[in-house]
């Protein structure tokens, strides 16, 4: 059975009329044979080295060798055509370590010359990885296609996106998903970045078309998580090397927030617990007891808004690493106005979210690589007396309504979705123990979630960033390691200390249907050598 919705929905399916020559189109779409999908998100390439040849603070890629050896064996692995998808924040053309954009206000980001300016720094900072990508865009029937992510939303700026395209040197090979995702030839594949998801802070408003208009020029529009974040990554980053390089992304602005004990420079501590409490990666998992008939509690929301911004602050877990700033704020009447500005949507996220940390740690149920299991548990949200009991432990209802409404939009009415694949969070989709999918009389594990109970399909899988990551639990015991002096641990630790080992999605090829997506690395092993792998090791090394 699969999941079928169709709403028409025609501004979203409008292509982008104005990026003709570089613009994905049906037509260039057409497959001749069955394909191979592979899915790279977030390498965030930036702005290099400096003058001297040492990294600059803000460079997440430093991986050009075993990006050129992975492209190298996925090509020499497969006789088939690939269609490799880079999937958003491929370019980082928001974090910046030289030409920093003029705003006028918050909400106006750089002009297109700007963004094209840094564009070209990148470009020229990892020439090496643009080159291997262009190579293997022209081996036999191979495609390469770029879509949008919220850091280098400035690809859909008609010069930008078309100075992209140029410099893979693959002419017809290279394409830019103008409106802002991939879809199979089929549509049963949909790939976005996944900022546009609702109640993201990085969404933006017109996408695909994210941009201001002001006197006579075009600039990108800044979603307010941009506004309220990404200052706050560009003074971090420099004392803290690998804040950026936590899994989930928002955990590394916890970690170095509380290593200087204060919210210096932050104007609206509210929205920034409030961008804390919304990043929703830990609705990427489902725990092995949701099996069965157990439903989702109904939470009683007009008892919850008495609680006041109070609410807010109990919904970090004690061991969270920001609970100590955010109660200090609170005290300071700094959170006051943010209760009123939840929808009641939003509430029941948090409730479930609160739910489902309480029953894990209570049970040392380990569903979160970014959660502790032994830590000590959060208040549960009050329910209403027909909800209680055991029959009523369902807390991803919030996380299955969030993606069938994404279906839903993206969809309209083209054929059945499939397999739907994102990244953003930085966090790869843990294999799912109570997700079986049935063929050929035999059930067997796969990789995601459906967010229809009981469903083999639409599968959605997060493949995480090709970069090398940290949970938070594993960041924990490097530092519990260290515990005399966390502060200085935490600044000496650089990115090339992390797991060497880096995520993405693959869908082998298929005649009629896609078979399930399996998440997959490429991963450095005991001896050396370089390899797929289907699991990562994480620990840190000294």
């Amino acid at each position: 059975m699969y999941f079928r919705l169709r709403i028409v929905l025609a501004s979203v399916l409008v292509s982008w009329v104005w990026l003709p020559d570089v613009v994905a189109t049906a037509a260039q779409r057409d497959r001749v044979a069955a394909r191979r999908v592979v899915v790279l998100s977030d390498l965030h390439m930036g702005d290099g080295r400096d003058a001297s040849g040492h990294w600059l603070a803000s460079e997440d890629f430093r991986w050009t060798d075993e990006l050129e050896l992975f492209l190298a064996t996925l090509q020499s692995d497969s006789d088939v055509s690939t269609d490799l998808v880079l999937n958003g924040d491929v370019f980082d053309l928001v974090q910046s370590g030289d030409g920093a954009c003029s705003y006028e206000d918050e909400a106006l980001g750089c002009s297109e010359d700007e963004v094209l300016a840094r564009l070209e720094r990148v470009l020229a900072a990892h020439a090496r990885e643009i080159e291997a990508f262009g190579i293997f865009a022209r081996a036999v029937e191979n495609r390469v296609v770029l879509v949008p992510g919220d850091h280098d939303a400035g690809l859909l700026l008609t010069n930008v996106g078309r100075r992209a395209v140029e410099a893979f040197q693959a002419p017809g090979r290279v394409e830019l998903a103008g409106e802002g995702f991939w879809r199979s030839s089929d549509g049963l594949i949909h790939v976005e970045h996944g900022h546009q998801m609702e109640m993201r802070a990085e969404q933006f408003e017109g996408w695909p078309r994210p941009v201001v208009s002001r006197r006579g020029l075009q600039h990108l529009a800044r979603p307010w998580g941009e506004q309220v974040v990404q200052p706050l990554f560009d003074d971090l980053e420099s004392r803290f090397p690998v804040v950026d390089n936590l899994a989930d992304v928002s955990a590394g602005v916890r970690y170095a927030l509380s290593m200087r004990g204060n919210t210096e420079g932050i104007d609206e501590p509210q929205l920034l617990l409030r961008y804390l409490l919304f990043r929703p990666s830990w609705q990427q998992f489902r725990m092995d007891l949701d099996r069965g008939d157990v439903e989702p509690p109904v939470w009683r929301l007009e008892e919850i808004r008495t609680e006041g911004p109070r609410f807010l602050v109990d919904s970090l877990p004690d061991d969270d690493r920001y609970k100590g700033l955010a109660t200090e704020a609170l005290q300071a009447g700094r959170l006051d106005g943010l209760m009123a500005a939840l929808t009641d949507e939003a509430l029941l996220m948090l409730c479930d979210r609160r739910a489902a940390i309480r029953r894990a740690r209570r049970r040392f149920e380990r569903i979160l690589s970014q959660l502790d299991p032994t830590g000590p548990p959060v208040r549960e949200c009050p329910r209403t007396l027909e909800t209680r009991g055991p029959r009523y432990e369902y807390f991803w209802r919030s996380r299955d309504r969030l993606f069938q409404q994404r279906l839903e939009l993206v969809q309209g009415t083209n054929p059945a979705i499939d397999v739907f694949v994102h990244g953003h969070t930085h966090l790869a989709d843990y294999r799912q123990g109570n997700f079986t999918r049935v063929e050929v009389g035999r059930a067997y594990v796969v990789d995601g979630f459906s967010p229809v109970r009981n469903a083999a399909s639409p599968v959605v899988i997060n493949g995480g960033a090709w970069q090398r990551t940290v949970t938070p639990v594993q960041l924990e015991r490097f530092l519990q390691g260290n515990e005399d002096n966390e502060q200085e641990a935490l600044q000496q630790l650089q990115p090339e200390q992390l797991p060497a080992c880096y995520s993405f999605v693959e869908i082998e090829p298929y005649d009629e249907r896609p078979g399930p997506p399996a998440l997959r690395y490429w991963r450095q092993q005991e001896d050396g050598s370089w390899g797929l792998a289907g699991r990562c090791g994480r620990e840190v090394m000294e």
